[in-house]
């Protein structure tokens, strides 16, 4: 008896480690392999970032429970591989999301907020705690094995479906941004630069430019549905949409590539978006329209596509506007409020001007075309003279109908050069025949500045302005100095910005001019004595004296003691201390005007004689310190005006 105990002892022992060593090593990775099928799988745990996890730690959920149950299933699976009794449907094993989520896991996952997947921010809190088009999404939802040789890995394709799939014009769920956000950098594309971060402040929806970003529609075909399974009953049940979801997506983890097709998510070229964009509502129309926007078609031209066209603007990024009634159809029409939806209100304008501007042209081309093909009627030149005079007038007339026909606003610089190079053939094809008829000359804003700005701000070559007081000219500088835009201008922080600078001026005037009185008038009036308001002539101490006399080695921001220094080469030492007298004796008197002009400035009522008189004073105040030079450019006027001044406030009660 006491044998049988010691037997039964020791086969309970060696049951117990039997099972111990069974237990460790069927949880070991390479026990899965006992089943051919698996190799694969085994492979990609191999090189994927879990190689370090055991098999089981994520195929059985936490606890000693679903471990044994999971021993339990595997046995069930072995024996079925063994003996070849799969059932009706295949062998399929599950991730759980406590797998997922155990303590040392991805517990804290949830509370992680964005992260990045390659461009795209993603949440993982909303996709795992709120219901998705009606599915309760899992971890493996998104992390599974739809590619080869990958295991638990994300692609997008998984995000595409869901996000794409039956969405109306091609909007994801959530919008673009809540996927991936506008590039940070400047994106330049074919010379043309873009700033998304300005498209997102003006809220421009990114269908403006990027269309057909979806291929495919990510349906499910039937057939799909007997890779896995067999049984009628179940198959019976393929078009119960929200039945099959619950079953494969929330209670089961079941790739969804396993049964949708792949849907496709990506740019297209803007070849494309402009053939399947125009002509899907217009087949065959628009031709000229097209050509302009693609800087083509024209003669004696060479290619110019417009900027619009190189960053992939569509025709229904300007044509918003839709005019018609619900019988004969709709157009969309170009509307300035497209302009300012894009770059803002100041913009409004830019597309009545350029209306303004290519209808200027075609107002002079037109007659101009007609009057030369009336004359090559009544010309009685033959022979090669006359051909070579009616091809010159047929190519530029394939210009001017270019330009009339494709609506020049499709791309202004392109059309502007189109009516010159016509205006340019007529002349010849007139001087050809010998007419005497003259071609006007084409009053069209240059092409010269070859600045992107220039796609925008037409004709800006001819417009004024001023810059730190002084009238500025964009013709000098744009066409004349053929200096770029880039040069006084920045988009960086703000679109336009002034980068400008006086010293910016003062690096290329000062060393290359010698007309001081164009960036300095006020000073020249002075050192001459000349055209100071209604004085007559006062001449200068030093009246044969110039500019450079004295300010020698012009440098930005010269100070008084540089110029100064200057004074020795004529003068004795002490003439310095004198005009520093001098200087600061004007600086006093100007004070004391100063605080005449503030004090009466502040009655609430002044008399009329009285504010005529305080003007009076004001004006001649403010040249005075203008000039800045107190008395060294011409003491005698500056004295004269002074004297003038004090007379008046003594005249005014001061």
């Amino acid at each position: 008896m006491v044998r049988l105990v010691k037997i039964l002892i020791i086969l309970v022992v060696f049951g117990i480690i039997l099972t111990y060593i069974g237990v460790e090593y069927t949880a070991k990775p390479k026990f899965c392999i006992t089943c051919h099928y698996m190799q694969p799988y085994y492979d990609g745990w191999k090189t994927s970032t879990h190689n370090m996890v055991p098999c089981v730690d994520c195929h059985y959920p936490p606890g000693v429970q679903n471990e044994l149950r999971g021993k339990f299933e595997a046995i069930v699976s072995i024996a079925k591989y063994m003996t070849g009794t799969y059932g009706k449907s295949r062998p399929w094993v599950e991730i759980p999301d406590q797998s997922c989520l155990r303590p040392d896991c991805h517990e804290r996952r949830l509370l992680q907020g964005k992260v990045s997947f390659g461009n795209i921010l993603f949440d993982h809190t909303p996709h795992l705690t709120e219901m998705k088009r009606g599915m309760k999404l899992r971890c493996t939802s998104c992390h599974s094995q739809i590619v080869q040789r990958v295991h638990m890995t994300v692609t997008t394709n998984t995000c595409f479906l869901c996000h794409f799939k039956e969405v109306e014009g091609e909007k994801p769920l959530g919008g673009c941004p809540s996927c991936h956000g506008a590039p940070t950098a400047v994106v330049e594309y074919q010379g043309v630069k873009y700033d998304h971060k300005e498209g997102v402040k003006l809220g421009i929806d990114c269908m403006k430019c990027h269309l057909q970003v979806v291929q495919g529609e990510g349906n499910v075909s039937k057939e799909k549905c007997f890779n896995c399974h067999t049984e009628p009953e179940r198959l019976e049940k393929y078009n119960d949409v929200l039945l099959m979801h619950m079953y494969h997506v929330t209670n089961h983890k079941v790739d969804c590539l396993r049964c949708h097709d792949e849907i496709k998510h990506k740019m297209v070229s803007m070849a494309q978006t402009i053939e399947v964009d125009c002509n899907s509502c217009h087949p065959g129309h628009h031709a000229a329209q097209k050509e302009l926007f693609l800087g083509t078609g024209g003669t004696g031209t060479e290619q110019m596509p417009d900027p619009m066209f190189l960053m992939r603007v569509s025709c229904t990024g300007c044509h918003i506007a839709h005019k018609g009634d619900k019988l004969k159809g709709t157009s969309a029409f170009a509307s300035p409020a497209a302009c300012v939806s894009c770059h803002g209100g100041n913009y409004g304008q830019i597309l009545e001007e350029w209306k303004k501007v290519i209808g200027q042209g075609l107002s002079q081309m037109i007659p101009a075309l007609n009057r030369a093909e009336n004359e090559l009627k009544v010309t009685q030149k033959k022979g090669e003279t006359y051909l070579k005079s009616k091809s010159l007038i047929e190519e530029a007339k394939e210009n001017i109908d270019l330009v009339r026909e494709g609506k020049g606003v499709h791309n202004v610089k392109y059309s502007i050069q189109l009516l010159q190079v016509a205006s340019q053939k007529l002349k010849e094809g007139m001087k050809a025949i010998g007419s005497s008829y003259q071609v006007p000359v084409l009053s069209l804003p240059s092409i010269t500045p070859k600045s992107e700005c220039y796609s925008c701000h037409l004709g800006i070559e001819t417009k004024t302005g001023t810059a730190f007081g002084r009238t500025f000219s964009h013709q000098v500088h744009l066409v004349k100095a053929n200096l770029p835009c880039s040069n006084c201008h920045s988009n960086e922080r703000k679109h336009g910005e002034l980068i400008l600078s006086a010293e910016s001026c003062n690096n290329c005037h000062h060393n290359k001019r010698q007309d001081c009185e164009t960036c300095h008038p006020v000073q020249e009036a002075f050192r001459k004595g000349t055209k100071v308001l209604d004085y007559q002539p006062v001449a200068s101490l030093m009246p044969d004296l110039g500019c450079r006399d004295c300010h020698t080695g012009i440098k930005f921001k010269q100070t008084a003691e540089i110029v100064r220094s200057v004074c020795t080469n004529c003068h004795e030492k002490d003439y310095i201390q004198m005009l520093d007298d001098k200087q600061k004796e004007i600086k006093d008197e100007l004070i004391k005007i100063n605080e005449f002009v503030l004090q009466e400035r502040k009655k609430e009522k002044l008399a009329p004689e009285l504010k005529k008189g305080i003007d009076y004073i004001q004006e001649r105040l403010d040249l005075l310190e203008k000039d800045k030079s107190f008395g060294g450019h011409n003491q005698n006027l500056d004295d004269k005006m002074i004297q003038d001044i004090s007379a008046k406030m003594k005249e005014l009660g001061g």
